[in-house]
């Protein structure tokens, strides 16, 4: 997906600049972490494959909620960014119990 998210970036630069108008970053949650992909490697960066590394940008906290790490991109520490990303995550694991109670329930 970052490969393709790329790409895609590619079609969204500045006229005449390597400069991306849009900034596509893909990745995962699950109820401890937010993952993303990025292209540069660093030593908290751990390999996928294809030149594709995968960070834990975010860090769950039960008492505080996603807090960020001394790496985490400016824009993933605003309170902006860690609001709507807790609601997602209460969200996600809404529909986890949701699924779990169909599950016991043999719907």
């Amino acid at each position: 997906i970052k490969i393709l998210t790329n790409k895609l970036e590619e079609g969204f630069l500045r006229p005449g600049s390597h400069q991306r108008l849009v900034n596509l970053d893909p990745g995962y949650m699950e109820a401890a972490k937010l993952v993303l992909a990025t292209t540069k490697n660093h030593q908290h960066r751990i390999y996928l494959g294809k030149g594709i590394y995968g960070e834990i940008t975010l860090r769950y906290n039960t008492k505080k909620g996603f807090r960020p790490w001394g790496w985490t991109y400016p824009d993933y520490r605003t309170k902006e960014y860690l609001e709507i990303l807790n609601s997602i995550r209460n969200l996600y694991l809404e529909k986890i119990q949701e699924e779990d109670t169909q599950k016991s329930r043999g719907k």
